[in-house]
């Protein structure tokens, strides 16, 4: 009997402490958890950080891509809007010049030279520019001294201009300034010089024709067009 009683304070022992033995373990195991749930947590933040990173990214792309589109509509626009003044205009210059021909038509004479700037200008009339350029380049040629001769190159220029090629049309516009300065076509020249230049983005020299126009010629249509025209000129054109 006394044998037995090491065993059993050995086992007594045991049972005492199973309960510690127990709690120390789930501790360890919850410690554990806290520490596995914490690692997640953080695997899971930086995924997230990454994923707004890469939203913000694109978001900024988008913004991009939608500014250029922005930007691309207004040119468009703009172009869209300058061709259509240009021919609007030429359709007002023209219809004034048909309305001043339509008289001395009657008497025109055939092979005449105002019968040969009649044809030019029907050709004009007509939206045949190449022609158009082609006959009243010869006429101006032809007939230099004539009293057509001024309006020839003026149109001449316009050809040019409606067709947008800038420097053709600055050329004719100067020449018909500089070789028939005093012609009543001068004002529309000018103006037209003007605009040749604006198209061409040399604003500096565009706001000096403009200038002179409405200097020039203050009561004029031409001189209320150029006011408008110096309006759109950005401030730094000189």
């Amino acid at each position: 009997m006394r044998g037995s009683l090491p065993v059993l304070a050995v086992l007594a022992a045991a049972w005492a402490a199973g309960p510690a033995l127990a709690q120390s373990k789930n501790e360890r195991l919850d410690a554990l958890e806290s520490r596995m749930d914490g690692v997640e947590r953080q695997l899971a933040n930086q995924g997230l950080l990454e994923m707004s990173r890469q939203i913000d990214a694109l978001n900024e792309e988008l913004r991009r891509l939608r500014g250029d589109f922005e930007t691309l509509q207004h040119e468009l626009e703009r172009a869209r809007t300058q061709q259509r003044d240009q021919y609007m205009d030429l359709d007002t210059r023209l219809r004034a010049a048909e309305a001043a021909l339509t008289t001395a038509q009657a008497a025109t004479t055939p092979g005449s030279p105002e019968a040969e700037y009649q044809t030019a200008f029907n050709l004009l009339k007509d939206g045949k520019y190449d022609e158009a350029a082609t006959a009243l380049r010869e006429f101006a040629v032809r007939y230099p001294q004539h009293e057509l001769a001024p309006n020839a190159v003026y149109w001449l220029g316009e050809t040019h201009y409606v067709r947008r090629d800038y420097p053709a049309a600055l050329a004719a516009f100067e020449s018909l300034l500089r070789d028939y300065p005093d012609t009543r076509k001068a004002s529309d020249a000018l103006l037209k010089a003007g605009y040749c230049q604006f198209e061409l983005k040399r604003f500096g020299p565009a706001r000096t024709l403009l200038t002179r126009v409405v200097q020039e010629y203050p009561d004029t249509q031409a001189a209320a067009d150029a006011r408008e025209r110096l309006q759109r000129l950005p401030a730094e054109g000189g």
